[in-house]
């Protein structure tokens, strides 16, 4: 059963460092990550919050601060579509779910 404090939100299906993930605007609070996901949050240069990214795997972080995305990190046009986490949860980690998808996730940089 799906914790009732998570995200209902439909987020846009985004890529980054070669891994599908979702993307918001709007700040995910801690309580509200859904389960076996992972929350990033995008900062620009001023430390402004720019968006919060959910991945389905965690993406290793650098002992000396935050990881700085360069061009190809980030691709938010995938064209995929926008999907709650748990839609984005069933089109990854189900065998029946009808997409193609199996070429897109864990793909090499």
């Amino acid at each position: 059963m799906e914790n009732p404090n998570t995200t209902q939100e439909s987020m846009k299906e985004i890529e980054i460092f070669g891994v599908p993930a979702l993307f918001t605007k709007n700040q995910i609070p801690e309580d509200g990550i859904y389960p076996g996901m992972s929350l990033y949050e995008l900062q620009g240069r001023d430390g402004r919050f720019m968006g919060a990214v959910l991945t389905p795997v965690p993406i290793p972080v650098l002992a000396d601060g935050p990881r700085d995305l360069k061009p190809g990190d980030l691709v938010m046009d995938t064209g995929a579509g926008y999907y709650t986490p748990a839609e984005f949860e069933e089109k990854y980690l189900s065998p029946d779910y009808g997409g193609a998808t199996a070429e897109r996730y864990g793909k090499e940089n």
